[in-house]
C-alpha cells in the first residue's frame, strides 16, 4: 500500500504505540481524582501536556487539552468571539472553522468571508477599518487541501495594532512549519494529534495568557474551567509521544518537497493541473485531472494500492466538488 493521505491522518509510530501501551496500566484512572490511582493518571496527563506545549513553544498552563482538533477550533473561535462581534475568515477554511463561524453568524455576529484573488487570500492591509477591538480573525495557517501558507505573521501584526483578536487553526502546521506561539502574536491556536502520527481524538487549544475565553461545553471545572469533562489520559500520552517526531518532521521538509515536485512534474506532463498558488508546505500536492470524476479516480487508485483523497476527510460523505478548490476558480 502507498499511503498519500497524511493531511487526513498520519500512521502511528512504534514509539507512540509503545508509549500508550505502557501508560495503559495507570491511564484508566480519572486524573481529577485525588487518590493514588488518580494522581498517577494526573502525572501522566501533566507530563504529556508539558511535552505538547514544548512542541509549540508554549507554557503548559496555557494549553487546554481537547478531544481533537475540531473541538480545539470551536473553543478558540466560539470561546474568543462573544456576541455581537465581527468575524473575518476566508472561503477556504476547514469545516471545523467554517461551521464554528456559521454558528456565531446565526447568533448575530457579522461575518466577512475573504474571497480569493488568483487563488490567494487578499493581504491583510485590505481589511483596513474593519479591524478593531470587537473583531476576531479566524483563519488557518496551512490549507488542509492545497498546503498553501497564509500570512499569519502579517495578520498578527495587524491585530496587535488594532486591538482585534486572532485565532489560528494550526492543525496542518504542526510538524510542517516551526511554531513558537509566544513569538507569533496570536491569541489562540489549535493543534491535533493525528496530523503528526498521534491518536485521533486528541487535540489542544493554546490560549494566550490574559485572554478571556468562554467554555463551549457545560460541566465540571477541569482545564481551569475552560474545558469541562474528564480528559483521556491515554490519548494525551499518545499525543505527547507523537510530538517527539516534530523536530525530525521539520528536518525532512526539503526531502519531501523534492519528492513532491517530482510527482508533480510527472503528473502535469500527463495533463494534470496543480491547484493553489503562493507559498506552500512541502508535504502536499493538489492536482486536477480533466475529464475524471474525483470519486472514481480515488476508487481506481485504491484498487492499485494507492490511498489519496479528494478533499477534507470530514467532508468525504458529501457528493460534491471540494469547496476549497471551487473557491479558487
Amino acid at each position: 500500500m502507498i499511503y498519500l493521505d497524511h493531511h487526513a491522518a498520519c500512521p502511528t509510530s512504534d514509539e507512540v504505540r509503545t508509549a500508550m501501551a505502557e501508560a495503559g496500566v495507570v491511564a484508566w484512572a480519572n486524573p481529577s481524582s485525588t487518590h493514588r490511582a488518580g494522581r498517577a493518571s494526573r502525572r501522566l496527563l501533566e507530563a504529556g501536556r508539558s511535552r505538547i506545549a514544548e512542541a509549540i513553544g508554549a507554557r503548559p498552563a496555557d494549553l487546554v487539552l481537547t478531544a481533537g482538533g475540531t473541538e480545539a477550533c470551536n473553543l478558540g473561535i466560539r470561546g474568543l468571539a462573544g456576541n455581537p462581534h465581527r468575524i473575518i475568515t476566508t472561503e477556504v477554511e476547514h469545516p471545523a472553522v467554517l461551521k464554528s463561524v456559521e454558528h456565531l453568524e446565526r447568533q448575530g455576529s457579522q461575518v466577512l468571508r475573504l474571497p480569493l484573488v488568483q487563488g490567494r487570500v487578499p493581504p491583510v492591509e485590505r481589511l483596513g477599518a474593519l479591524l478593531g477591538p470587537k473583531t476576531l480573525i479566524a483563519t488557518q495557517w496551512i490549507n488542509h487541501e492545497t498546503g498553501t501558507e497564509l500570512p499569519i505573521s502579517d495578520y498578527a501584526a495587524a491585530c496587535r495594532g488594532s486591538g482585534a483578536k486572532l485565532f489560528v487553526d494550526a492543525t496542518q502546521a504542526l510538524g510542517k512549519v516551526p511554531i513558537q506561539v509566544e513569538e507569533l502574536g496570536v491569541d489562540a491556536l489549535a493543534i491535533a494529534a493525528q496530523k503528526i502520527g498521534g491518536p485521533a481524538g486528541a487535540g489542544a487549544c493554546w490560549i494566550r495568557r490574559g485572554v478571556e475565553v468562554e467554555p463551549i461545553l457545560q460541566g465540571g471545572s477541569q482545564e481551569r474551567g475552560r474545558r469541562p469533562g474528564t480528559l483521556d489520559t491515554l490519548s494525551v500520552v499518545g499525543f505527547a509521544a507523537a510530538c517527539e517526531s516534530v523536530p525530525s518532521r521539520l528536518q525532512s521538509r526539503e526531502r519531501l518537497g523534492a519528492f513532491r515536485d517530482r510527482i508533480e512534474r510527472e503528473l502535469t506532463a500527463l495533463g494534470a493541473v496543480r491547484n493553489g498558488s503562493g507559498p506552500r508546505v512541502d508535504t502536499v500536492t493538489n492536482l486536477s485531472f480533466k475529464g475524471w470524476d474525483g470519486a472514481v479516480l480515488v476508487a481506481a487508485l485504491d484498487l492499485e494500492g494507492v490511498c489519496v483523497s479528494t478533499g477534507a476527510a470530514c467532508s468525504s460523505g458529501l457528493q460534491q466538488p471540494s469547496a476549497v478548490i471551487a473557491a479558487m476558480y
